[in-house]
């Protein structure tokens, strides 16, 4: 049925009012819908300045180009058809983080937009308002980024959009946004100190935390079967990872390359043996297990072992994940090739090792830049290079 709509104004508008089918949980209805085309200005003083945009917007609904169900809102589409594949097809964890996303800074405002109908400008104007309101830092938005080009890709591959195109691809982090604080890795000094203060389980857990670079999933996961000790005096043993637990829930590890065997050094390997015979010398089941023997949970943990004692001790605690970004940077420290630590580390790609873990040590780059003067000083451009003298211009002969 061919659509003409009817033009009218609408608080200093010009609107095109249209009956259209759609998608509303899962079922075909007809709506009312009201489009603006232009401000009501001197350019556009009557509804027939502005019936060429009209008829630009029906014309996908004239030539029925879209099926009325994929026609919906960005809500209905989250909640019907994004989270459930996100169910499906990732982690629960990834599940939890993208409904803390969805429900703290974009259903709120955004969850009535017609998926059809959403620009980049659209997205740029999102990511600006929800930056302001919630005064968030440039690595929360790129998480919030990262969420919208999920939704949208997949809204694309489902025939959500008309243009195929995901909106978000072009939007940018807003330049106002604070940037966020840089994740902290642990020394090896702190680690050293960690582990004279604190007591079992708590102390094995920092050092398999602190010698592996595990993630928290990873480390609840460890089992003894996955322990294989080193058979000769020269070589080491390894962990191996085959799953991941988060809250109750076993999974699979992040990556299929996070299922690679992390080595096991010898001061590890020795405690591991103590804390094993301290335990009954168990043959299976969880390495750090609670008093039914499930995965011990490691934020309670800390809370109810170790931070009293770290704050006694003035040890700053910075999360389970800062022993990860710790042995990368106590690596790096050592003159260990990035692309080894990225094998340590099981990363996908080089560029994540060295972006995100490897933090340069303040006592290194003091060290440094001493040598740096140490040569400066010994070599033959040091006195023309110091700042404070004056360069002497030879004199002119005439």
């Amino acid at each position: 049925m061919q659509q003409n709509g009817y033009i009218t104004k609408h608080r200093g508008w010009w609107v095109l009012r249209v009956r259209e089918r759609v998608g509303v949980g899962g079922q075909i209805k007809s709506v009312h819908r009201a489009h603006r085309l232009a401000p009501v200005d001197a350019e556009h003083k009557t509804a027939k300045s502005v019936r060429g945009l009209a008829e630009q917007l029906l014309a996908p609904l004239n030539k029925n180009s879209a099926s009325p169900l994929n026609i919906t809102k960005l809500g209905d589409f989250c909640e019907r058809i994004y989270f459930p594949h996100v169910k499906d097809s990732k982690r629960p964890s990834t599940l939890c983080g993208y409904r803390r996303i969805w429900n703290g800074y974009v259903k709120p405002r955004y969850e009535s937009a017609w998926m059809r109908e959403v620009r980049t400008r659209d997205v740029q104007a999102w990511l600006e308002e929800i930056a302001r309101e919630h005064k968030l830092s440039k690595t929360t938005l790129r998480h919030v980024k990262h969420f919208l080009s999920g939704v949208f890709r997949y809204a694309a591959q489902q025939d959500y959009l008309d243009s195929g195109r995901n909106p978000v691809t072009l939007a940018s982090i807003p330049n106002f946004a604070p940037n966020g604080e840089e994740g902290k890795a642990y020394s090896l000094e702190e680690i050293g100190r960690m582990l004279k203060v604190l007591p079992e389980p708590a102390n094995t857990i920092v050092a398999c935390a602190a010698y592996t670079g595990l993630r928290l999933g990873e480390l609840r996961g460890l089992t003894w079967e996955a322990y294989s000790p080193a058979t000769e005096e020269d070589s080491l043993g390894s962990l191996f990872v085959t799953r991941s637990v988060w809250r109750s829930v076993i999974g699979e590890p992040k990556t299929q390359k996070s299922k690679a065997p992390v080595p096991v050094v010898p001061q590890l390997a020795e405690k591991l043996d103590e804390f094993r015979q301290s335990n009954g010398n168990p043959l299976n089941g969880p390495i750090f297990a609670n008093s039914l023997g499930k995965p011990l949970d490691l934020e309670a943990l800390y809370r109810r072992q170790m931070q009293d004692v770290l704050k006694r001790a003035e040890i700053q605690w910075v999360g389970w994940h800062g022993f990860r970004r710790g042995l990368a940077s106590n690596l790096n420290r050592l003159a260990v090739d990035d692309s080894v630590i990225q094998a340590i580390l099981r990363h996908s790609t080089i560029s994540i090792t060295q972006a995100c873990y490897i933090k340069t040590a303040r006592p290194d780059a003091v060290a440094a830049m001493r040598r740096l003067s140490e040569v400066l000083r010994s070599s033959n451009c040091a006195p023309d290079c110091a700042p404070n003298k004056e360069r002497r211009v030879p004199a002119v002969v005439q």
